[in-house]
């Protein structure tokens, strides 16, 4: 069936259905109306054609005081939040009716795979396998009239691949009539797999909740920032993991410093769902130590940092977790983007000298490392455990997270690499830039000094690659700071330490 005549049968059927149906679209957005307050149609982010995301229509079902970012298996009792209107609604399937207009607008089409959840990753893997990813999702599927939410998710795709395999004029019309018979008896066209905000989910799931979304705790150290603050702790109130609890650390020392930073903590546990532990220091700290009071108060089985003035996309959280579930890791590393202050990407950080899946033995690592460093505080995650036992940061302020991640590779604990860039990170160019000025120096040359320590366990090149690094990093501190003659000096050192590398340096920056 060629793509054009199954578009046109799509465009022209969907329109025929909205004229004739649009009585009971009309009684139907009615009764959702007045059966509670809220808005008539409910929006979700959903995956289409080739894995790109749209959002699809649905009629609402549920009460707009339903907790957000919350997958409806995950809530307490989801039966509370579900309308009277939407009971019968997605008793008969009736509540996805307004995907005609999705239909209409090239989104989906009237037979296809069911588009899938934002969280099912394993069910759009396993579509992968069968081509079934790279067809228009549809209002109903070959998949959901063989099995409700009974069969497993690789049951799921290879059905789904079946279709793909198998499209025909007679296969959409037994898809159709199948359906109809399906809403007739009530039995509804079921999402299956993993539940998002507007499907039902299951008993087992809801008691389940623990084990497949375990606590993470956030840990923040804060020191004279208040936008920023207020920033950084928005892109947690978006994150779409469900379990998560915020430490926040006031490491100010200052009394009118405390009180703005008391007053962002008010509103946010007035505001937010997210558990927040606020500890305020009498006197600054320092990062590390400040850090350190957060990991020993986190109750959370994994442990991630945020600075103050960064910003988590919303799914870091998420992804990192699922992750390092699935690698079975201690410790674990992701990308990240470094932007100024004017809001201008200055680095994108990829971690080009790692790869997704490998594992990698403790003397490879630590070279690694050595070369290249795997740090950015925003971009780590520990079993909290495992973070206990190394000790958490040392008492060394500029630098600490290199110094962290050495002990985490000699401890023995299994890493990973997530080849996901999911924090944008502030690098700042401004006088008030801690790490771009003087003690960003001093301690980057105390680090070399630190390194010098491994050179005689280490190859000729591997030496080189290090101290060209190290200049080049003096360099580009040098040039933040517009001090171009030591720029032009630093820089000409570290060509001249590795030229090759050097310039392979700069240009996977």
């Amino acid at each position: 069936m060629k793509n054009f005549s199954k578009r046109f049968w799509d465009f022209s059927l969907s329109g025929i259905f909205l004229i004739l149906l649009s009585p009971l679209f009309l009684f139907i957005c009615l009764w959702v109306k007045f059966d509670s307050p809220g808005p008539i149609f409910f929006r979700q982010k959903r995956v289409g054609i080739h894995k790109t995301y749209f959002d699809i229509l649905k009629f609402r079902t549920m009460r707009t005081d339903t907790p957000k970012d919350t997958p409806t298996h995950l809530l307490k009792n989801p039966e509370q939040y579900i309308t009277r209107s939407g009971r019968f609604l997605r008793k008969t399937s009736l509540d996805e009716l307004p995907q005609l207009l999705n239909i209409i607008k090239g989104d989906m089409s009237i037979v296809g795979p069911r588009p899938a959840l934002w969280n099912q990753y394993d069910l759009l893997a396993e579509r992968d396998r069968y081509g079934a990813n790279d067809v228009l999702p549809g209002l109903t599927g070959w998949a959901q009239i063989h099995g409700r939410d009974t069969i497993s998710i690789e049951e799921k795709a290879k059905l789904d691949g079946y279709y793909v395999d198998h499209q025909s004029w007679w296969m959409d019309l037994k898809c159709i009539v199948l359906t109809g018979i399906s809403v007739l008896k009530r039995e509804g066209v079921q999402e299956g797999g993993t539940g998002a905000m507007e499907s039902t989910g299951r008993k087992e799931e809801i008691q389940g909740e623990n084990k497949d979304f375990p606590l993470v705790s956030v840990v923040m150290a804060t020191f004279h920032r208040e936008g920023e603050l207020k920033r950084a702790l928005a892109s947690l109130a978006q994150q779409t993991y469900p379990q998560v609890e915020v430490i926040l650390v006031d490491d100010n020392g200052d009394s009118a410093w405390n009180q703005k930073v008391e007053r962002i903590v008010e509103i946010w546990r007035r505001k937010e769902n997210i558990p927040m532990k606020y500890i305020q220091n009498q006197e600054n700290h320092g990062s590390a130590e400040s850090r350190n009071q957060g990991i020993r108060a986190a109750s959370g089985r994994y442990v991630t940092f945020l600075d103050d003035d960064d910003k988590y996309g919303p799914d870091k959280v998420f992804h990192q977790v699922r992750h390092m579930q699935k690698e079975g890791s201690d410790f674990s590393i992701t990308d990240l983007a470094l932007y100024n202050e004017k809001g201008k990407l200055e680095e994108r950080r990829r971690r080009y000298y790692l790869k997704e899946g490998v594992r990698y033995d403790r003397r490879k690592l630590l070279e690694l490392h050595l070369l290249y460093h795997l740090t950015g505080t925003d971009t780590l995650m520990f079993r909290k455990e495992y973070l206990d036992k190394i000790g958490g940061f040392p008492p060394i302020d500029v630098g600490d997270e290199f110094y962290l991640m050495k002990e985490a590779i000699t401890g023995g604990g299994q890493f990973s690499y997530l080849k996901r860039c999911e924090v944008k990170a502030l690098v700042h160019t401004e006088t008030e830039g801690l790490s771009s000025r003087e003690s960003k120096i001093q301690g980057e040359n105390a680090l070399y000094e630190y390194k010098k320590s491994f050179f005689p366990k280490l190859g000729k090149d591997s030496v080189r690659k290090i101290r060209m690094r190290h200049h080049l990093v003096l360099a580009y501190t040098y040039l933040r700071s517009r001090d171009y003659v030591a720029f032009v000096r630093e820089g000409a050192i570290s060509f001249f330490s590795a030229p090759i590398g050097c310039v392979i340096f700069v240009l996977k920056r």
